[in-house]
């Protein structure tokens, strides 16, 4: 009796030929990746070149490989000559020069606001320091200048735009933790008070290069914070016009 001999092998099942194809196009691919790295124009326009002919001209961009970054530069670019001489942006013929004859103005000007204690002047250890508590400006708690306030503030600021120098807006408070959803801690609101301090001088027409605003919340009290009054005095905003080099 005669048995049928098994079929024949028929060879390999049709989808291997295109899983075959598919890993040899991820290999392509892969190797372009790896090369990119250390690629150049000349040799990317080749690998371009093969791989439109491989995968077909819309699956590979035209556009050349970009430029590695470089390093940042913190500094920024040099200054031109004209921005040299701008250093500091002091008027070019300030009408108030000298010390005395700035505390002077600044007296004229403010002198309803001294007269009431709203305001206090005097000379700081780099210039003309004027000071002003939280009472006389803003709400506990607040960054917002009162309305009463601002043409005081805006009265200062013609003073100050006609002297050279820099011009340092610094916030100070109390020893008592803030506690605010709008505020993390003292140094943040005595911040915020220091710039909207900057913000009336700017409007008024003070050369912005010229102003620095600073928050030291509690740290550099005037008084030991020991009672309500001593707190009072430290929560306050100085003003410093720090004279001008010669």
């Amino acid at each position: 009796m005669r048995y049928r001999s098994k079929a024949t092998a028929r060879g390999s099942p049709a989808w291997m030929t295109t899983f075959a194809d598919l890993m040899a196009v991820l290999v392509v691919f892969f190797v372009m990746l790896y090369s990119m790295s250390v690629i150049d124009n000349e040799r990317y326009q080749q690998l371009a070149e093969s791989l439109r002919q491989v995968l077909g001209p819309a699956v590979v961009q035209e556009d050349t490989p970009q430029a590695a970054p470089t390093v940042v530069d913190l500094e920024g670019p040099a200054p031109t000559p004209e921005q040299e001489v701008r250093d500091d942006l002091p008027p070019s013929d300030p009408e108030y020069d000298e010390t005395a004859e700035i505390l002077e103005a600044l007296q004229d000007a403010l002198a309803e606001e001294l007269a009431a204690g709203e305001v206090e002047l005097g000379e700081g250890e780099d210039g003309v320091l004027l000071r002003f508590p939280e009472r006389a400006a803003f709400a506990l708690g607040s960054k917002e200048i009162s309305d009463p306030f601002v043409p005081v503030l805006e009265r200062v600021a013609g003073v100050l735009a006609e002297t050279p120098g820099m011009i340092r807006v610094a916030g100070h408070t109390d020893d008592i933790p803030i506690r605010s959803d709008r505020f993390r801690s003292n140094f943040e609101l005595s911040t915020a008070r220091a710039i909207s301090v900057v913000h009336v001088f700017k409007d008024a027409g003070i050369t912005p290069e010229r102003l620095i605003a600073q928050g030291h919340g509690e740290t550099r009290p005037l008084e030991p914070n020991e009672t309500s009054e001593q707190r009072a005095r430290n929560r306050r905003v100085d003003v410093h016009l720090i004279e001008a080099d010669d």
